[in-house]
């Protein structure tokens, strides 16, 4: 097996995590909830819109595009079933844990 193979195979298995910004509150993520079970993907309620999550290869499939290298954001096409729905669906980027900006204890 390549490197490149196995780098392949490991973006594929990432857990990617999208905000979808719903036209409209309310009955309307319930049809999100259920387009996105049908293509492999977890839905849960935000104070506005829906967070989405799910493994990079189901994303694809279900957006026909990919979530990118994610060290930034990404926008996403919204689907047909979607268009009434879903105003814009937005790959977050990866968090860094680390930071250059955590200041200093002093302990």
């Amino acid at each position: 097996m390549t490197g490149e193979s196995q780098d392949h195979r490991e973006g594929e298995q990432q857990v990617v995590e999208a905000v979808a910004e719903l036209r409209e509150d309310g009955m309307t993520r319930e049809s999100v909830s259920q387009w996105c079970a049908a293509h492999g993907i977890d839905v849960l309620p935000m104070a506005a819109g829906v967070l989405l999550t799910g493994a990079a290869r189901r994303f694809r499939e279900a957006f026909g595009h990919s979530a990118g290298n994610r060290r930034q954001a990404v926008e996403l096409p919204v689907p047909d079933e979607l268009q009434g729905i879903v105003r814009s669906v937005t790959v977050l980027p990866i968090p860094e844990l680390h930071t250059h900006d955590t200041p200093s204890t002093g302990i």
